[in-house]
């Protein structure tokens, strides 16, 4: 079975992620580190060409280096499941 039907999406898709021009979402993420077997994180540790077994990239350092674009569109990201997260828990009867 291939990596886009373990995530149920399409192989364009999983092909743009891997060259850069995509984000996934954080439940995309997951979808992926679980088809893959591995945890999350190691999708983001290590630096382009290296190989599984590599050591790890310094994460100031691999975030220093990341194009502005993507550090941007990870913040939004993380501002939108923030503000969704609070939201539900407002909505809630549980407050």
């Amino acid at each position: 079975m291939t990596l886009s039907k373990m995530c149920d999406t399409s192989t364009n898709y999983i092909g743009q992620i891997e060259m850069g021009r995509r984000i996934p979402s954080f439940e995309k993420i997951e979808q992926i580190a679980v088809a893959l077997e591995i945890p999350s994180y190691e999708l983001f540790a290590y630096e382009e060409g290296q190989v599984k077994t590599a050591k790890k990239t310094d994460t100031k350092e691999y975030l220093r280096k990341m194009p502005f674009s993507i550090k941007k569109e990870i913040v939004s990201n993380l501002l939108a499941a923030i503000n969704k997260d609070i939201s539900a828990s407002l909505d809630s009867k549980n407050y």
